[in-house]
């Protein structure tokens, strides 16, 4: 399990800010962050609650309770991964997983990378598309 400051670090290098740019939005020294990043020190609370929103996460995500970036609230009330549309991502998810590792391409426990989920997302959209236009024109 990756700690609260792998997470900061992780976080802030997606969203391609510098050490000084997100220490600045949280409103806390480069330092602080830096001994945050580094793990010697853990944020405090309301430190944690504005690292997750500079950084548009849930506090739940840095604390490591869930892997779930985006556990955010959404206009129904429920939450994004209490929703049909995070269901269906996650079923979607564990087919391609399973998929890679009947064809021994990942092992059991490996992460599906980012660059691996994309292209499976381009070339999958783009295939389909090739197939519904062939069908059509018959």
């Amino acid at each position: 399990m990756s700690s609260i400051g792998d997470r900061i670090l992780d976080l802030r290098k997606e969203l391609n800010l510098s050490q000084k740019e997100l220490a600045e939005n949280v409103g806390i020294t480069e330092a602080s962050l830096s001994r945050y990043e580094n793990n010697p020190r853990e944020p405090r609370a309301e430190i944690i609650i504005r690292l997750a929103d500079a950084l548009n996460c849930s506090t739940d995500y840095l604390l490591g309770k869930t892997d779930v970036k985006d556990d955010i609230p959404l206009p129904n009330g429920k939450l994004y991964k209490d929703s049909i549309e995070y269901r269906n991502f996650k079923e979607i998810e564990n087919r391609v997983l399973k998929r890679l590792i009947d064809e021994n391409i990942i092992e059991e426990k490996e992460p599906l990378s980012q660059e691996a989920l994309d292209k499976i997302i381009k070339y999958g959209i783009d295939a389909a598309v090739e197939i519904l236009k062939l069908k059509k024109d018959k």
